[in-house]
């Protein structure tokens, strides 16, 4: 199966190269090339636990606000429609919007999910016998507007709308029983503030830089949210540059919740992002601790290797997280650099847990 995998990773590649390669051109081609608008689509191909072979299309029409100015990062509308072979359907549509010299920063994404998913209970201790399968459709608003205060800060708020219905649970589970905040349907509607510094020298995958971003939302039932709770999350990432484009990458990320959480909105540990080799969602609970590395490594031509480690856990409230009882993960990947410019990767990532593991084939670095 693992082999089956790297021919479709090798396949993708192969397909992305044809699609990017570059042109000679001077300094002030590329300079007035920068200012073009221009539209970017491509097929998605890619694998998780969660969803098996997940495939479907993306697109992006990328241009530039407020004139031909090379500080301004450029702008996109990107579409995106994904199907899998657990019949998930994924649809997105979101806006990124850098207005002149990054002052400003709008970005909203519209999102509808038809997704089958698991459920094995709430918190750091559930056992494997207790998954239950279910599907829900959902359908998501957000919004975020980010001011610049100086170069690498910006401060900003937020909005979030989440509407979602369980279209199938199973008979005499705790979803069924409706005791589970969140089983029943519900709607959410909240507001919050975010402050960040970002100094990475690239969003997708940095050598160099850190993001530091704290967020604080509330849900209040005048705005329209069946269930009242607070969410703060702090999210801290580092690169460290090394010889020979060498980079070390480490990322901590805590979440703290209080109030009524339905359980699609606990915090998470799993998946493709946090802790490698849990489903995702195996483990939720309102709180959330994890401290992440991963070592990048450079082999030859547009190939590279990762290895990363983890360790984190959940609990229902923060000063419960037993530090000394925390969950491991660990695992190795391959990457391939298929657009240089912005260095997005392709990855197909291993990753082990207690009694756990998983195979991840997917665009983008974890973190």
């Amino acid at each position: 199966m693992v082999k089956r995998y790297i021919i479709f990773l090798l396949f993708t590649a192969v397909c992305l190269v044809y699609l990017d390669l570059p042109a000679k051109e001077t300094t002030e081609e590329a300079s007035a090339e920068k200012c073009k608008s221009r539209i970017i689509a491509s097929p998605i191909l890619y694998y998780t636990p969660e969803t098996r072979l997940a495939f479907g299309g993306a697109g992006s029409y990328i241009f530039q606000l407020g004139g031909c100015d090379n500080n301004t990062r450029p702008s996109s509308i990107s579409p995106i429609v994904i199907y899998t072979l657990e019949k998930q359907f994924i649809g997105e549509l979101k806006t990124e919007l850098y207005f002149k010299n990054n002052d400003y920063r709008l970005v909203t994404e519209f999102i509808y999910w038809k997704y089958p998913h698991r459920f094995y209970g709430i918190g750091s201790r559930t056992l494997e016998e207790n998954r239950e399968d279910f599907t829900y459709r959902s359908t998501k608003l957000y919004l975020t507007f980010l001011k610049k205060i100086k170069e690498g800060f910006n401060f900003g708020f937020q909005y979030r709308f989440i509407d979602w219905r369980l279209t199938k649970m199973e008979a005499g589970g705790q979803l069924a029983s409706g005791v589970i905040p969140g089983s029943e349907g519900g709607t959410l509607s909240g507001i919050g503030l975010v402050v960040n510094r970002d100094t990475r020298d690239t969003i997708f995958s940095p050598l160099r830089g850190d993001l530091f971003e704290f967020n604080v939302r509330v849900y209040p039932k005048f705005l329209g949210s069946t269930f009242e709770f607070t969410r703060f999350t702090l999210d801290l990432r580092k690169y460290f540059p090394l010889f020979s484009s060498h980079v070390f990458a480490v990322r901590s990320l805590a979440v703290m919740q209080t109030g009524t959480v339905p359980f699609l909105n606990l915090a998470q540990m799993g998946g493709p992002y946090v802790m490698r080799g849990y489903f995702e969602g195996r483990f939720r609970d309102k709180s959330l601790l994890v401290f992440q590395a991963e070592y990048r490594i450079p082999l030859f031509w547009r190939l590279g290797a990762v290895g990363f480690v983890g360790i984190g856990s959940v609990a229902e409230k923060f000063s419960q997280l037993d530090l000394g009882k925390l969950k491991s993960a660990y695992g190795i990947g391959l990457r391939f650099l298929f657009d240089k410019k912005e260095r997005i990767q392709l990855r197909m990532d291993i990753g082990w847990g207690k009694n756990s593991s998983g195979f991840y084939f997917s665009i983008f670095e974890a973190f």
